[in-house]
């Protein structure tokens, strides 16, 4: 092994080349500088590599890509998702390539990745679609490293995440309510208030909603459990039902379609646009203004909570497991708050009338 000087297209020599052997097999590298004291590093460091066996590792992965990536994660994983899923994915693989290069190595994402989302600031896309793009591709990285052994490090670990202030608490209130439900049975969809019974009655999300089984429901104890590859935080969680839910379920149960799923339109599992479309057709017959489907939600946790229920119990029905998510619906019960304060005034005004009493002895 050893350095030397090789002349490039303009006759220069400066670069400093190095020359090595490893399993029979010669090869020849740029050590990329022109200060020897460095070059000797970087051959010192190859050495060690190659004694470690880690070079030809090192090596291959210098050289993926981040498009061979893409195109074994949409092999492997996208193609099993839902349409919709798959279409965000692509869209996002599109964003990626866009902006690194089509062969941009893994490597040098590195050097590029915290600079991502300014480039889509700059374009207006807002911190949430731009947390999204980096959620796939940090995914992507673990599944290389994790699923494929590809030894590489996921830069996307290393930079600090955009931050998404998403605190709305949109719900309906008493005459929002019953106007909508209103609406809902005029609907010509007839699964459309069963559907919106469910979301309301349980807290679940609009996709774990079209995606519930009859394999998931238990009529008999009265209780939704959906396992942890399909919620959003990867945890598995258990809803009881409210009477309302349960009878809703009852009905659907006489009409079931081959697929197991709860809610279809002939046979058809529903899909969310399909849902969203005729939720916003019920709102506006109803006349209810500035309310998306996810608050049905934030209606489901307010209404626990203005019944007095505690947010370690909310988070748990709703799935968080982190409690900052549940704090935005703690302003909703204001009256335990008012029960403390009462008990502090009652705990004084007893310690103050004892010191009175002592003092007047």
């Amino acid at each position: 092994m050893g350095l030397y000087r090789r002349k490039d297209e303009k006759g220069n020599n400066k670069v400093w080349w190095m020359s090595f052997s490893a399993n029979g097999v010669s090869y020849r590298r740029s050590a990329g500088t022109a200060d020897k004291k460095l070059a000797e590093k970087i051959l010192a460091k190859v050495q060690t590599q190659i004694v470690e066996q880690r070079w030809f590792d090192i090596e291959q992965t210098s050289r993926r890509t981040l498009s061979e990536m893409i195109e074994r994660y949409d092999k492997e994983y996208t193609g099993h998702k839902d349409y919709h899923q798959k279409t965000r994915d692509k869209s996002i693989f599109k964003n990626l390539k866009a902006y690194f290069g089509d062969d941009c190595t893994l490597v040098n994402i590195e050097n590029l990745v915290g600079q991502y989302e300014q480039h889509r600031k700059a374009k207006g896309i807002k911190p949430a679609t731009i947390l999204k793009d980096l959620g796939v591709l940090r995914r992507m990285f673990n599944v290389a490293r994790k699923q494929w052994k590809w030894k590489i490090v996921n830069p996307v670990s290393e930079i600090e995440l955009p931050k998404v202030r998403n605190e709305r608490v949109r719900y309906l209130d008493p005459q929002e309510n019953r106007s909508l439900f209103e609406a809902l049975r005029k609907a010509p969809e007839k699964w459309l208030e069963p559907f919106i019974i469910i979301a309301m009655d349980t807290g679940l999300r609009l996709t774990n909603v079209c995606d519930l089984l009859w394999a998931e429901v238990n009529l008999f104890s009265g209780i939704i459990t959906i396992e942890a590859e399909k919620m959003k935080n990867d945890d598995y969680i258990g809803i009881p039902l409210t009477e309302r839910a349960s009878q809703a379920l009852k009905e659907l149960h006489k009409v079931q379609c081959v697929s197991g799923h709860v809610f279809h339109h002939e046979g058809q599992k529903l899909y969310d646009r399909k849902v969203q479309r005729a939720f916003n057709k019920a709102l506006q017959a109803a006349e209810i203004k500035n309310f998306h489907f996810h608050d049905l939600r934030h209606t489901f946790a307010s209404y626990l909570r203005q019944q007095g229920i505690d947010l370690h119990t909310i988070a748990k029905l709703l799935g968080h497991k982190d409690l900052r998510m549940t704090k935005r619906y703690a302003h909703l019960n204001v009256d335990s708050l008012k029960d403390a304060i009462s008990k502090l005034n009652f705990t004084i005004f007893s310690r103050t009338e004892g010191y009175e009493q002592a003092e007047s002895m």
